[in-house]
């Protein structure tokens, strides 16, 4: 029989105190259980483990430490996160490495679906996140975003149990102003950049007219609501989505919006506004932000007398449906669409017979991203709508072949439309010149 060393005597002593103390504490976690204090019996028999385990590791002579911490380097846990409808409904977890926030599945070891349909489970080495701070972003099914602090040691069962502070993004947005979501796609990179560099100025533009003219802009949705109140809290939202696909995907929807709402204020400009009428909430004018919606986005007044304005213009609240019967896409939302006269409601517009005064397409993305969409969605767009006029407002470059060829349909082209552009002043006198003629 192998001689017991000093050592393993020891060591085999300490386990068993610690087994004893076990089966003391043992009645007394129940007691807590029995008591409904579930959370308390949980966080006592957490320590405890934590402890027992401490004492193993410590305590062992040099040969059994040393699997023990092989073992310990080998274990892993169970994360779990809710996959929501892009920002609404989810849950995910980022790991903080240096100045940057790491999703956890870089760390997982295996990705599982979960019990339910809209859960995702990852196993993960609790050595590679040991000591680590955790973020949780959580969204409410209308999009509200709220922020999470913990540590690995407070999940059980795949989620937190606890949590250092949980709240609203925008009040602790403070904690991790100074960190960027790890990025693997280059395209995401260039996008955030541009962002920053010419949407935020134009919502500061918005912003400022909105101001200036006394009306204010009622959001739908709320990620561009956002954008506009803090861009900051905004990059956290949609950076928080697991992979770079779905935060550029999400991204572009911000984006196309901005730009509408922007361009909006240049027609707005354009036509010298003098005030909004129609939609009023507690005696203030308000644009109304809604895709498809059965009501106008603003109501003006002009020296060309009351103009309606709709942002993404659908003609009928069951148009979007067409193309289940044509078994294709049917473009049915142009994104600007300008008509004299006043208008609350889209049908007043639709049963009074008017025609419509201008459509303007705003193009965000660079020219090749969308150079199809002229047979697949500008022409059908002129033909079905028939507007007396047509305006691209394009924020990047389109070649002068192109140009042409549309000038040829009668649809004129403004391209490198941006904050600060020379372009502006071109856009002003062909809108101008539309009206003025008509």
């Amino acid at each position: 029989m192998a001689r017991i060393d000093e050592a393993e005597k020891k060591w085999a002593r300490n386990i068993m105190a610690k087994m004893n103390e076990w089966a003391s504490n043992l009645k007394n976690w129940r007691e807590l259980y029995m008591s409904n204090f579930e959370e308390k019996a949980k966080v006592a028999a957490r320590k405890w483990r934590e402890g027992f385990i401490k004492a193993l590791t410590t305590t062992a002579p040099p040969q059994m430490r040393k699997i023990l911490s092989d073992e310990e380097k080998t274990k892993t846990i169970i994360m779990k996160e809710k996959i929501g409808n892009g920002t609404r409904g989810g849950s995910y977890i980022y790991v903080v490495d240096g100045k940057e926030l790491v999703h956890i599945s870089d760390y997982a070891t295996k990705r599982m679906l979960g019990k339910y349909g809209d859960e995702v489970v990852y196993e993960v080495l609790v050595d590679k996140i040991a000591g680590k701070v955790l973020y949780c972003f959580n969204f409410s099914r209308s999009g509200g975003a709220f922020l999470g602090k913990c540590k690995i040691e407070d999940f059980e069962d795949g989620c937190p149990e606890k949590y250092e502070y949980f709240g609203s993004l925008e009040k602790h947005i403070h904690e991790i102003r100074d960190l960027e979501f790890r990025v693997k796609d280059p395209t995401l990179l260039s996008l955030v950049t541009q962002f920053k560099q010419l949407f935020i100025p134009m919502i500061q533009e918005i912003k400022q007219y909105e101001k200036m003219r006394g009306f204010r802009i009622s959001f739908r949705q709320e990620r561009l609501r956002n954008a506009f109140e803090d861009p900051e809290a905004y990059y956290f939202t949609f950076m928080s989505l697991p992979n770079d696909r779905n935060r550029i995907k999400s991204l572009k929807v911000t984006r196309r919006w901005i730009y509408q709402l922007w361009t909006l204020k240049l027609l707005c400009d354009a036509l010298r506004v003098s005030e909004f009428k129609g939609h009023a909430y507690e005696g203030r004018p308000y644009w109304r932000i809604e895709q498809g919606s059965d009501f106008s986005t603003a109501i003006a007044g002009t020296p060309f007398g009351d103009i309606t304005f709709w942002l993404e213009f659908q003609p009928s609240k069951y148009a979007h449906i067409l193309g289940m019967f044509a078994k294709r896409r049917v473009p049915i939302r142009p994104d600007i669409v300008v008509a004299k006269g006043c208008f609350e409601r889209t049908d007043e517009f639709i049963n009074s017979k008017r025609r419509i005064d201008l459509i303007v397409e705003c193009k965000e993305d660079p020219f090749d991203a969308w150079k199809n969409e002229i047979e697949s969605q500008i022409f059908p767009y002129q033909e079905i709508f028939k507007p007396d006029n047509f305006i691209i407002a394009s924020l990047e470059h389109v070649p002068d072949t192109e140009k042409k060829y549309l000038e040829r349909r009668e649809i004129r082209v403004v391209d490198d439309l941006r904050a600060n552009s020379r372009n502006i002043i071109t856009f002003y006198n062909l809108v101008r010149e539309r009206f003025e003629t008509s």
